[in-house]
């Protein structure tokens, strides 16, 4: 029954990455999400030796079942988070945690026959959206009113500061699709976030970090063995990605049209290895509809007319792309991943090879179980991610990720970045540590995330006279976030919780550039302490 779709993020989709791990054999990687119920349930049965909430089959039954036709309740999830300072939050689809109360529900349920699915499962957010210290460069419009857009990089990226000044309620698709299917094949219509790529925390092009884009789709969603060859998998989309209400930046009354390809492949030869590529094109739709546009994505031939916006002029197209690899170690129960990404492409190989890291960014990562007395198991995750641009900078002009002097949402759908959640000229390095046993899971996690440090760079400098040889070195925006988190799972009942202590260094960049005297032993510390507590439930109904 390949009716439901397992939901990035969910419980479902916690337990995939944990047997991914734990079956110890080689699998092919789970760099295409959302995945089907029948490859879930693959992959849950490898571990048939544990009896603990991350291998229990949690996938709905049908309710009703008569000649192929089943209909089906999907698990219900509500969760309340709060802020207690400053918004915070990443990695929670049409959900944006400002500060306060924010209360999200999904649920919803399924139906299928033998050639097609159907999964109805909105997303229900309630945002207080408390006001909270405004940071320094939010700009005002000529009457003087705050312009609710990105801190530091204003309408060049639909990604608000803050939505509006007002308490409000959130009503998306979410996770719902209507698909077609034979044997390895599946095409349709999709709301559903999507998870490209090998990492674990950050992908750098389509993470479940915004809303999904309404897309259009068609993918194996097994992969097809080719003899004497290898498994290949992919998928092809394209869509309408939608504005924020706060985007007042120009093309705010285009309509945006997005296509994108990811393929994957794992040799013959060398099973434990898949590779990969991702390639997204944004544009500004003109006349309608045309397949000529869906298409682009799987044209090597537009590499040619894709060059840097910033010396080349302004492009009609914003293009992106990425190749990941997932490397499995079998007997360590251990996975190694990384992806590099590219905001433009070289103008020829001769620029590639001479300048491969120009307007580049990566992410790495290590995966371990370890299996200590006590517990099942201890799960160990290592991810640091780069999107602050090189010291190539200083010859060769670099554009924020995810913007484009053309289509000017950038790479963005609801207000929300599609990939890495940290945001364009930002780095993080982060580490976690979750213990299992039984019905439980605990767990801590440390991040040291540097916040847009593109813009320091930029606006550090001006403060250089030539009475001073430094610029202001001792104020970057930085985050270390510190925390919590657990899971109790009696069935049918599973309850999550999450703690998070955020220390914002240099919040709101109020003082950049103020010297006078001021050096790194008596400058002004403008540091704030947000508090984040999370507390959910899913229900799984009875099997």
């Amino acid at each position: 029954m390949n009716a439901q779709i397992i939901e990035v993020g969910s419980l479902q989709d916690e337990q995939l990455k944990i047997n991914s791990l734990l079956a110890d054999t080689v699998n092919f990687p789970l760099i295409d999400r959302p995945v089907s119920t029948d490859r879930y349930r693959s992959i849950i049965s490898q571990s048939d030796n544990y009896t603990g909430w991350w291998n229990r089959d949690l996938s709905a039954p049908a309710l009703y079942s008569n000649q192929g036709f089943n209909v089906g309740l999907l698990p219900a999830f509500i969760q309340q988070t709060y802020n207690s300072r400053i918004p915070y939050g990443e990695n929670n689809g049409a959900a944006w945690y400002g500060r306060g109360s924010n209360v999200e529900f999904k649920g919803g349920f399924f139906a299928t026959s033998r050639y097609l699915s159907v999964n109805i499962s909105p997303h229900i957010i309630y945002q207080e959206n408390l006001d909270f210290l405004r940071p320094r460069f939010i700009p005002r419009d000529a009457d003087g009113n705050i312009r609710y857009v990105a801190e530091g990089i204003g309408a060049a990226l639909d990604a608000p500061f803050r939505f509006g000044p007002d308490t409000y309620t959130t009503i998306d698709p979410g996770n719902s699709s209507i698909r077609l299917h034979y044997k390895k094949l599946e095409t349709g219509f999709s709301t559903e976030p999507l998870w490209w790529g090998s990492a674990v925390r950050y992908p750098l092009l389509f993470s479940n970090n915004a809303p999904g884009i309404p897309h259009f789709f068609l993918s194996n969603h097994e992969p097809f063995s080719v003899p004497y060859f290898g498994d290949i998998k992919l998928k092809w989309i394209f869509g309408y990605p939608k504005d924020s209400d706060y985007f007042d930046g120009p093309g705010q009354n285009e309509t945006r049209f997005t296509t994108a390809l990811n393929v994957a492949y794992s040799p013959i030869f060398w099973k434990n290895l898949t590779i990969g590529a991702i390639r997204v094109i944004h544009l500004y739709e003109e006349g309608g509809f045309s397949l000529s546009n869906a298409l682009l994505s799987l044209d090597p031939t537009s590499l040619s007319s894709s060059f840097n916006q910033s010396t080349q002029g302004v492009q009609d197209k914003n293009q992106a792309a990425s190749f990941y690899a997932h490397i499995q170690l079998p007997g360590t129960n251990a996975e190694i991943y990384g992806e590099f990404f590219r905001e433009d492409h070289s103008h020829d190989i001769r620029d590639f090879v001479n300048q491969p890291h120009h307007n580049s960014a990566y992410t790495f990562g290590f995966q371990k179980l370890s299996f200590l007395p006590g517990i099942d198991f201890l799960k160990t995750n290592v991810e640091i991610t780069n999107l602050t641009t090189t010291q190539l900078e200083q010859v060769r002009p670099q554009a924020y990720y995810y913007t484009h002097g053309r289509v000017r949402q950038g790479h963005t759908n609801g207000g929300q970045i599609l990939g890495a959640a940290i945001g364009p000229g930002s780095n993080s390095q982060f580490l976690s540590i979750d213990a299992y046993k039984g019905n439980y899971k605990f767990g801590i996690f440390a991040q040291r995330l540097v916040d847009n440090e593109n813009f320091h760079f930029a606006q550090g400098s001006r403060s250089i006279t030539p009475s001073e040889e430094f610029g202001d070195f001792f104020r970057h925006r930085v985050n270390l976030n510190l925390g919590l988190n657990f899971l109790y799972g009696p069935d049918p009942f599973y309850i999550n919780g999450r703690f998070t202590w955020t220390k914002a260094y240099n919040y709101g960049r109020f003082n950049y550039g103020e010297f006078g005297g001021i050096n790194i032993t008596n400058y002004e510390r403008d540091d704030l302490i947000n508090i984040q507590f999370q507390l959910g439930l899913t229900y799984i109904f009875s099997r």
